[in-house]
């Protein structure tokens, strides 16, 4: 009899961000948005929200606040690279379409390009997910540009329904976002 020797894909490791890596988290951050949205504006918009989210500064500072919790995952093949990071935001009012009453918002998730389609958002999602639960939320809630149709796929098929709109500013610019929600226990 034979068994089968193939080795499993190695597991990314998710773990909390430290303030000493602000910087680094911000040009991930940059290039990522970039990758997916950079398209959604003017370069002048663009460059403006990006300086004022995802400057080294902010993320210090949402680093340190213990209501926001910012995750980065390694590659699972090692080497030092960052594959991606997200973020739940803990005292974040949720629209009232959402209609859960402990929800969690499900700030940022990105993944570079690189590293998508490996399985790693789904593990992510999973890991967001329990951490929502441990923490006492009862679902995740989400706004996101009504023109990102992977983004919004990629919702739906892990329990994600649109619920709501709500606009999102780029610099000067109002997009139309969805809200979108995901209950972490059944009804």
């Amino acid at each position: 009899m034979q068994i089968d020797s193939t080795p499993e894909a190695p597991e990314p490791v998710i773990r909390a961000a430290l303030a000493a890596e602000a910087e680094r988290l911000s040009d991930l951050m940059r290039s990522t948005f970039l990758d997916a949205n950079g398209h959604c504006s003017t370069p002048a918009n663009v460059a403006a929200f990006l300086d004022a989210v995802y400057s080294p500064a902010t993320q210090r500072r949402e680093i340190a606040d213990p209501d926001i919790l910012t995750w980065i995952v390694e590659s699972p093949h090692g080497g030092g690279a960052w594959a991606g990071f997200a973020q739940l935001r803990f005292a974040t009012r949720a629209p009232e379409e959402v209609g859960l009453r402990h929800p969690v918002e499900l700030g940022r998730i990105y993944l570079a390009p690189s590293f998508q389609g490996r399985g790693l958002a789904r593990t992510l999602m999973l890991h967001l997910c329990d951490e929502a639960r441990r923490r006492g939320a009862d679902g995740l809630w989400l706004n996101v540009w009504q023109e990102a149709t992977q983004a919004i796929r990629f919702y739906t098929k892990h329990g994600f329904r649109i619920v709501g709109r709500s606009i999102f500013t780029v610099g000067d610019d109002p997009k139309d976002d969805w809200v979108m929600v995901r209950a972490l226990y059944p009804d």
